[in-house]
């Protein structure tokens, strides 16, 4: 378990540095399958448990900002994405309690290609982290299906698409990435929080099983969160897209390495 663990840590806070990643960290799942040879429904269980804490950690550093919200960006964040979430993380979480190891592992294959083609192709110009004049049409549709994408693909597959989300809001929508990666932070935190209360339930996990979810999920965090700070510092802008290219094509690898994990 200790050699897993040391090697999870040391690769995902790498890569996620290099990728600039502070919460959903995708890879986490992957390497629960390799490294830790847990099954599909435990590494999408635990791999909550990191989501919520990732998100919820980006949440509490920013709660100054969040208390300065106008009211209606309050009520929205602490009243509408909570209530969305909640229904379709549990709509997620059935399709999940009811799905194969086999049609888990095909989606999270498609979902490693899908985020490595990402990564090859999309990458984001300097221009792009300063929108201020989105088009209200994407707005509204991110603000109305955010909660509904999220709470499914968390409760489903333990992921937030966020990598797919993010590039559509700003490449299309023309919306500010700062505020769509915050947004989608604090989707991310409830969906996955009532992802993990949804599991338990439908699922019937025993609180043992629940509590050495958590254990392992918390201990992953705090230890790809140190590794990422500490990398962070000393990565070079200049590596970072061709570094993410790399990365893209590691993902297909690993995508192809889950389709022959199915049965």
């Amino acid at each position: 378990m200790i050699t897993p663990f040391i090697l999870a840590i040391l690769i995902v806070g790498i890569v996620t540095a290099g990728l600039k990643i502070r919460f959903d960290r995708f890879f986490v799942i992957l390497l629960l399958l390799f490294l830790f040879g847990k099954s599909i429904n435990q590494s999408i269980d635990i791999f909550l448990w990191v989501i919520v804490l990732g998100a919820a950690s980006i949440v509490l550093h920013n709660r100054l900002k969040i208390f300065k919200m106008e009211p209606a960006k309050k009520k929205k964040m602490f009243i509408f994405i909570p209530i969305m979430t909640f229904i379709f993380a549990g709509l997620g979480s059935y399709l999940f309690s009811i799905s194969s190891a086999n049609i888990l592992l095909i989606t999270l294959a498609i979902l490693a290609f899908l985020y490595g083609l990402r990564l090859f192709f999309l990458h984001f110009k300097e221009h792009e982290f300063n929108y201020a004049n989105e088009k209200p049409g994407y707005v509204k549709f991110c603000n109305l299906f955010g909660p509904v994408i999220s709470g499914l693909s968390l409760g489903f597959i333990g992921t937030s698409l966020k990598s797919l989300k993010i590039p559509f809001a700003v490449k299309t929508g023309k919306m500010n990435i700062q505020q769509v990666y915050f947004s989608n932070t604090v989707m991310a935190f409830f969906a996955a929080g009532f992802a993990i209360f949804w599991h338990e339930i439908l699922t019937g996990t025993s609180n043992e099983q629940l509590f050495a979810n958590f254990m392992l999920g918390a201990s992953l965090w705090v230890g790809i969160h140190y590794i990422y700070e500490f990398t962070d510092i000393f990565f070079p802008n200049k590596w970072r897209k061709a570094f993410q290219i790399i990365i893209g094509l590691f993902l297909f690898i690993a995508g192809i390495k889950i389709i022959g994990m199915m049965q």
